[in-house]
């Protein structure tokens, strides 16, 4: 149990590191920036539950894109740089694809100026 609350707390704190560096502060207040906190959330709500089960499994790091039309649907996923094992790559996009993402707002279309979003995240484990 206690390894499996070092994971969560591993990735949740590599995956929030990764999506706030270098992002200037009027970006964090946009809608976009919202909506793509909300989006790596529920990527972090499917995924880590799923490789805290194997624990021994799971080291590295898997950056992925993906993107999302006006209704959340997925579509164009890929890793774009692992340092995983295939378990810990295999297992995140299989995640990403049974999710259901939520639609994206109307204020993020008018920022955005087009109907869809790319997600660019990471998810980092490391083990001490």
């Amino acid at each position: 149990m206690r390894r499996r609350l070092l994971l969560v707390a591993l990735l949740a704190f590599h995956v929030d590191a990764f999506a706030h560096s270098g992002v200037p502060a009027e970006a964090i207040r946009s809608a976009t920036f919202a909506y793509q906190s909300q989006i790596t959330t529920t990527v972090l709500q499917a995924v880590v539950p799923e490789l805290a089960k194997h624990v021994e499994l799971c080291r590295g790091d898997v950056k992925f894109s993906f993107r999302l039309d006006r209704q959340g649907r997925l579509s164009d996923l890929r890793v774009t740089s692992s340092t995983s094992n295939r378990f810990v790559e295999q297992t995140t996009i299989r995640m990403i694809r049974a999710t259901r993402f939520p639609p994206i707002p109307k204020k993020v279309i008018a920022e955005q100026g087009h109907d869809w979003v790319i997600v660019d995240s990471e998810i980092d484990i490391t083990r001490h």
